[in-house]
């Protein structure tokens, strides 16, 4: 069976959709009295029962308030629609190494299949809105302040090309800042300098001549050369990966661009330095340096771009090399102890790390209350002015070897590190007064997205575990807010009850620090019968703020709210869209193991109309998870929120599984651990998958939820693995859905989810999880679906297309749906609309109302 390479494949897909399905019945499907089998059998995008088309199409509220004005006056959010356009993924477009390009708009193609096409203002206080003018035909991507608040920048992206544009706040008009497109495939943001003078991008070359082809008028000139050279290169297996030098030379092309500053009042473009493979910018207050990392030779054939070499360096406006900050090598193999092989082209993380010795600089970052660059070397900080030679530093804060973050309050009073553990507050006039804030007390990293950081606190009822809280400014610096006095500073937290988590939700808290006398004040303490979650302060004393509210039974909506006052100011008028499924009933049963008395939990929803003794058609929708002992299990339930409300997400509408009750079907989430020695866990995955599942049936058949003969399963991922394993060793299940899996383990021979051992150094247990090996002994037909770009390490979809014909080859009842234009998971309201009206069809056929002819007949072609 030919299977098209990544690169080759987008471009087919624009023309023609590849689905391994039934043969056509009715091109065009009106879903008139649902008939389920011309559903399963139409050759194009069909739709579900109609309460699920308005439950996934209704637009939702949006209730954010993350993107503050500098003085939180006003928030600013993006607009549009809630699920992509099936025409934009569609747009042609190829993949190089793992990086997504629309080469007809010179950008990453998260820019073109961006769903945004408005920006509005809103002032929490007063309830206005206004809504900022926007060029007609583009999306929105990557909307920022100035420095002062008077301006929003933003990117246009028009069918062939994106620009900057900046937006008057007080008009609400837009104009087009340069008439030079982006250079949008690595670096997808913008930012202002500190002083908002300039806004540094990079663009297309001028004169940079055309794209090269794959060989003399795109006919290949060689075969793929690979050799080993002896060297042992474990890898997971990835979607795309450069192919040959035509490849190499592709990525080049796209990604090298010319860094320039654009004047925002003149509109001038200085260009700096010759255009560069640029993967991350970051330019001084007043745009007389820039840090820029270059992506550097050699590519591999064997790892994506991410895991590419780097080099961080400092330029001057002319773009002269000043100094080289960092250098990250090309990771082939494991990963290399200052780099990230996760980390995506472009992002913060994967740009600005250190060279990983005790003596290279770290945590690198302009200074945010002067000039120069501050760094940390060998337990020290360090200031280091213009222009940047070896004597040109000063100490700033001497710590032990264990010294990391520093970052300044906003109103650069004092300067805040993190050292052995602890957060140390330094008044930066005498650096002698000096506050140990303790343990508990967390600092996030300077740059957004960069780094650890603190987090919610996940222990007992008493926890003081708390993060600082941050702000924003230009260029996506942080500062930690104190209040005017310069005496404190608030931080978040939330108390987690542990072993009570079944009847005591998560309670997060914001405290008042004072940073001398270490006394804190309670800010904000969510009550015990609702969930509600700190999101923005409106000033440094945090006096007035915003928070999300929401319980079990009330939609999450915004409030305002004042310090010390429980009254509260109701900001948004959320909609629940889907009260079939919020207002379900739902059940949580503790289900115990036969053979050794293990326990675990699962959770039952069953339609509101549902009378006890009404047996209804089931669906198992889980997720294995794998733990080295009871307790273990147990402590992973502890994040459990049992006062979140049952919303229907906007964003994943495919993943809201509890959609299922909605179809007259109890909905089963059983949590399936598997038990093992650490790093062997999976030496007892399907004698657990079994003996779970076995007990999971017996509790919600016993207790009256499902008629045992009318049960489906399903998963998506490690879940549809799990399902197709399940149906390969029980008969109970007339039906399976299995989405973006993997299903034979050889083909990820050096590890997968948490196994880290190779297919050679565990052969038994790799067959054992592979349910290729035993598709004769399905039972129960099995629909599968693909993503036919699934990105994702080990889901390559070669899985499902050689699972489906060795099904059709066995005559077992199946079918394969293959999704064009997708990812891991699908994005466009065309492929969500699409399964939902295939999954509730093949259940209705196979498991809610089985006719005996429908039992005989194989869905293949």
């Amino acid at each position: 069976m030919f299977v098209m390479s990544p690169r080759r494949v987008a471009s087919r897909l624009a023309t023609a959709a590849i689905f391994a399905a039934p043969a056509i019945l009715n091109a065009q499907n009106s879903n008139a009295g649902w008939d389920a089998q011309q559903i399963l059998r139409t050759e194009s995008f069909v739709k579900p029962p109609e309460n699920l088309v308005r439950m996934i199409t209704t637009p939702r509220v949006d209730i954010s308030f993350t993107n503050a004005s500098p003085d939180r006056r006003w928030f600013l959010r993006a607009t549009g629609s809630d699920r992509g356009d099936i025409k934009a993924y569609g747009a042609p477009h190829i993949w190089l190494g793992g990086v997504q390009v629309d080469t007809r708009a010179n950008r990453a193609r998260s820019l073109t299949t961006s769903n945004r096409n408005g920006l509005t203002l809103v002032d929490p206080k007063t309830g206005i809105t206004r809504a900022i003018s926007v060029p007609a035909g583009a999306s929105i991507s990557s909307p920022v302040w100035s420095p002062r608040g008077t301006q929003v920048a933003y990117i246009a992206n028009f069918p062939t090309g994106s620009y900057v544009y900046v937006a008057d706040v007080a008009s609400g008009k837009s104009a087009q800042l340069s008439r030079r497109a982006l250079l949008a495939t690595l670096v997808t943001t913008i930012e202002f300098t500190a002083d908002g003078r300039y806004i540094a991008a990079v663009l297309v070359p001028e004169n940079r001549g055309a794209a090269p082809e794959h060989g003399d008028g795109g006919i290949e000139d060689g075969p793929q050369v690979r050799l080993t050279d002896a060297r042992a290169v474990p890898q997971p297996v990835h979607f795309s990966l450069l192919q040959d030098p035509h490849d190499k030379a592709q990525l080049t092309y796209y990604t090298k661009g010319q860094l320039a500053l654009i004047d925002v009042n003149s509109k001038s473009v200085r260009a700096i330095g010759a255009p560069a493979t640029i993967r991350d910018i970051d330019a001084s207050s007043d745009g007389a340096f820039v840090r820029v990392t270059r992506m550097t030779e050699p590519y591999s054939y064997l790892v994506p771009v991410s895991a590419f070499g780097s080099v961080e360096e400092l330029w001057d406006a002319s773009g002269k090399v000043i100094t080289t900050l960092a250098t990250t090598a090309l990771r082939e193999g494991a990963p290399a102890d200052n780099g990230d092989p996760t980390a995506a082209p472009g992002a913060p993380g994967a740009a600005r790390r250190g060279l990983g010795a005790d003596s290279a600089k770290r945590h690198i970052q302009w200074n945010p209350i002067g000039t120069g660059l501050l760094y940390v070397q060998t337990g020290k900080i360090v200031q280091w002015r213009a222009p940047f030679g070896a004597n040109d530093t000063t100490v700033l804060y001497r710590g032990s070897a264990q010294l990391g973050t520093v970052m300044y309050s906003s109103d650069s009073s004092t300067m805040f590190v993190t050292d052995s553990g602890a957060t140390i507050a330094v008044r930066v006039k005498d650096t002698s007064k000096r506050y140990n804030l303790g343990r508990t007390v967390t600092l996030p990293a300077a740059i957004a997205g960069f780094g650890g950081g603190g987090g919610a606190a996940r222990g007992a009822a008493d926890s003081t575990q708390g993060a600082v809280l941050l702000r924003t400014s230009a260029g996506g610096r942080r500062y930690v807010i104190m209040s005017k006095d310069g005496k404190s500073i608030a931080l978040s937290g939330t108390r987690a009850y542990g072993a009570k988590w079944a009847t005591q939700a998560p309670r997060p808290w914001v405290d008042k620090l004072d940073i001398e006398s270490k006394t804190r004040t309670r800010v904000m303490d969510s009550p015990a019968n609702m969930y509600e979650e700190f999101v923005a302060p409106l000033d440094d004393d945090v006096s007035q703020f915003i928070v999300t509210r929401e319980s079990n039974t009330t939609i999450t909506d915004a409030w305002l709210r004042a310090a010390g006052s429980t009254d509260a100011k109701k900001l948004t008028t959320n909609l629940d869209v889907a009260p079939e499924v919020t207002g379900a009933q739902f059940k949580r049963l503790e289900v115990t193991r036969p053979r050794d008395g293990t326990k675990f939990w699962v959770e039952v929803t069953v339609p509101r109309d549902w009378k006890p003794g009404t047996k209804l058609p089931g669906v198992i929708w889980f997720y294995p998870r794998e733990f080295s002992s009871a307790q273990d299990y147990e402590r992973s339930r502890y994040v459990t929120n049992i006062n979140k409300f049952p919303e229907v997400p906007s964003a994943r509408p495919a993943t809201a599984t509890k959609l299922w009750v909605s179809q007259g079907y109890a909905f089963i989430e059983p949590d399936i651990p598997i038990f093992g020695d650490a790093g062997k866990m999976n030496d007892n995955y399907t004698r657990d998958l079994k003996e779970n599942l076995d007990a999971v049936l017996d509790a919600v058949v016993d207790a009256g939820f499902v008629d045992r003969d009318k049960m489906g399963i399903g998963g998506h991922s490690y879940g549809a693995f799990s399902t197709v394993n399940a149906l390969t060793l029980m008969p109970n299940f007339k039906a399976g859905i299995a989405g973006d899996g993997m299903y034979n383990r050889t083909l990820t021979p050096f590890g997968f989810q948490s196994e880290r051992r190779n297919f050679y150094q565990a052969q038994d247990t790799y067959l054992d999880m592979s349910p290729f090996l035993r598709a004769d002994k399905i039972s129960g037909a099995l629909l599968m679906y693909h993503a036919i770009e699934d990105q994702n390490q080990g889901t390559d979809p070669i899985s499902s297309r050689r699972m489906f014909l060795a099904l059709q080859g066995l005559g077992k009842q199946a079918a394969l749906y293959m999704y064009p234009y997708e990812d891991h998971s699908v994005a466009t309201y065309a492929s969500d609309l699409d399964l939902w009206a295939r999954w509730v069809a093949w259940m209705d056929t196979y498991v809610k109302n089985p006719k005996p002819a429908q039992a005989k007949a194989a869905l293949v072609p």
